[in-house]
Protein backbone atom coordinates (compact mmCIF):
# COMPACT_ATOMS: atom_id res chain seq x y z
CA UNK A 1 0.00 0.00 0.00
CA UNK A 2 1.39 3.59 -0.97
CA UNK A 3 1.52 5.98 1.57
CA UNK A 4 -0.63 8.38 -0.20
CA UNK A 5 -0.26 11.28 2.55
CA UNK A 6 1.87 14.68 2.07
CA UNK A 7 5.34 14.63 3.48
CA UNK A 8 7.33 17.26 3.95
CA UNK A 9 10.03 14.96 1.41
CA UNK A 10 7.88 16.15 -0.97
CA UNK A 11 8.11 20.04 -0.26
CA UNK A 12 10.73 21.99 -2.66
CA UNK A 13 10.59 25.21 -0.65
CA UNK A 14 8.59 27.52 -3.34
CA UNK A 15 4.98 27.58 -1.55
CA UNK A 16 3.29 27.80 -5.17
CA UNK A 17 5.06 24.72 -6.04
CA UNK A 18 4.52 23.08 -3.28
CA UNK A 19 0.87 23.88 -3.02
CA UNK A 20 0.07 22.74 -5.95
CA UNK A 21 2.16 19.17 -5.59
CA UNK A 22 -0.33 18.56 -2.61
CA UNK A 23 -3.35 18.48 -4.55
CA UNK A 24 -2.16 17.05 -7.22
CA UNK A 25 -1.16 14.35 -4.51
CA UNK A 26 -4.54 14.63 -2.98
CA UNK A 27 -5.95 14.00 -6.88
CA UNK A 28 -3.60 10.54 -6.45
CA UNK A 29 -5.36 9.73 -3.45
CA UNK A 30 -8.90 10.49 -4.58
CA UNK A 31 -8.21 7.95 -7.71
CA UNK A 32 -6.58 5.43 -5.43
CA UNK A 33 -9.62 5.32 -3.24
CA UNK A 34 -11.78 5.39 -6.23
CA UNK A 35 -10.60 1.95 -6.54
CA UNK A 36 -10.74 0.56 -2.55
CA UNK A 37 -15.15 2.40 -2.68
CA UNK A 38 -16.16 0.74 -6.40
CA UNK A 39 -16.76 3.31 -7.93
CA UNK A 40 -17.92 2.69 -11.46
CA UNK A 41 -15.26 2.71 -14.57
CA UNK A 42 -16.96 5.77 -15.98
CA UNK A 43 -16.41 7.45 -12.55
CA UNK A 44 -12.86 6.63 -12.45
CA UNK A 45 -12.26 7.67 -15.59
CA UNK A 46 -13.59 10.98 -14.95
CA UNK A 47 -10.89 11.02 -11.81
CA UNK A 48 -8.07 9.68 -14.43
CA UNK A 49 -9.14 12.77 -16.78
CA UNK A 50 -9.05 15.19 -13.96
CA UNK A 51 -5.40 14.31 -12.93
CA UNK A 52 -4.27 14.73 -16.48
CA UNK A 53 -5.73 18.26 -16.64
CA UNK A 54 -4.40 19.13 -13.46
CA UNK A 55 -1.03 17.83 -14.62
CA UNK A 56 -1.09 20.16 -17.52
CA UNK A 57 -2.29 22.69 -15.15
CA UNK A 58 0.61 22.33 -12.98
CA UNK A 59 3.26 21.66 -15.12
CA UNK A 60 2.42 25.21 -17.70
CA UNK A 61 2.15 27.04 -14.14
CA UNK A 62 5.41 25.66 -13.44
CA UNK A 63 7.51 26.37 -16.86
CA UNK A 64 5.99 30.02 -16.28
CA UNK A 65 7.82 29.71 -13.14
CA UNK A 66 10.85 28.92 -14.88
CA UNK A 67 10.41 31.21 -17.26
CA UNK A 68 10.30 34.63 -15.01
CA UNK A 69 13.71 33.40 -13.55
CA UNK A 70 15.39 32.70 -16.85
CA UNK A 71 15.81 29.19 -15.91
CA UNK A 72 18.57 27.69 -17.98
CA UNK A 73 17.56 24.14 -17.45
CA UNK A 74 13.90 25.29 -18.92
CA UNK A 75 13.95 23.22 -22.56
CA UNK A 76 15.06 20.28 -20.32
CA UNK A 77 12.02 20.47 -17.53
CA UNK A 78 9.80 21.18 -20.05
CA UNK A 79 10.70 18.13 -22.37
CA UNK A 80 10.06 16.02 -18.83
CA UNK A 81 6.92 17.57 -18.63
CA UNK A 82 5.85 16.76 -21.75
CA UNK A 83 6.92 13.17 -21.67
CA UNK A 84 5.25 12.67 -18.70
CA UNK A 85 1.89 13.52 -19.99
CA UNK A 86 2.48 11.08 -22.61
CA UNK A 87 3.05 8.25 -20.34
CA UNK A 88 -0.12 9.24 -18.19
CA UNK A 89 -1.68 9.12 -21.27
CA UNK A 90 -0.48 5.45 -22.00
CA UNK A 91 -1.23 4.91 -18.66
CA UNK A 92 -4.75 6.00 -18.95
CA UNK A 93 -5.41 4.03 -22.35
CA UNK A 94 -4.19 1.18 -20.85
CA UNK A 95 -6.50 1.35 -18.38
CA UNK A 96 -9.45 2.35 -20.12
CA UNK A 97 -8.78 -0.49 -22.73
CA UNK A 98 -8.37 -3.21 -19.65
CA UNK A 99 -4.97 -3.98 -20.38
CA UNK A 100 -3.74 -2.82 -16.87
CA UNK A 101 -5.26 -2.55 -13.20
CA UNK A 102 -6.16 0.99 -11.59
CA UNK A 103 -3.66 0.39 -8.87
CA UNK A 104 -1.29 0.13 -11.77
CA UNK A 105 -1.97 3.50 -12.84
CA UNK A 106 -1.92 4.77 -9.42
CA UNK A 107 1.81 3.43 -8.51
CA UNK A 108 2.93 5.37 -11.53
CA UNK A 109 1.51 8.33 -10.85
CA UNK A 110 2.84 8.20 -7.04
CA UNK A 111 6.28 7.30 -8.58
CA UNK A 112 6.25 9.96 -11.34
CA UNK A 113 4.82 12.64 -8.46
CA UNK A 114 7.52 11.28 -5.98
CA UNK A 115 10.75 11.25 -8.67
CA UNK A 116 9.99 14.57 -10.47
CA UNK A 117 8.76 16.50 -7.39
CA UNK A 118 12.32 15.51 -5.20
CA UNK A 119 14.75 15.68 -8.38
CA UNK A 120 13.48 18.03 -11.25
CA UNK A 121 11.38 20.36 -9.39
CA UNK A 122 14.09 20.53 -6.40
CA UNK A 123 16.94 21.41 -8.88
CA UNK A 124 14.23 24.31 -10.23
CA UNK A 125 13.58 25.63 -6.44
CA UNK A 126 17.49 25.43 -5.46
CA UNK A 127 18.33 27.37 -8.81
CA UNK A 128 15.62 30.03 -7.82
CA UNK A 129 17.10 30.21 -4.21
CA UNK A 130 20.46 30.95 -5.04
CA UNK A 131 19.71 33.73 -7.83
CA UNK A 132 16.92 35.35 -6.71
Amino acid sequence: MLNLKWDQKYSVGHSRIDHEHQVFLNLIKNVSLADDTHKSREDILRLLIEVKKYADFHFYSEENIMLDHQYPDYDEHKKEHERLLAKLDDQFHSYKVGAIELHSVVEFLFNWFALHTTGTDKRLVNYISENF
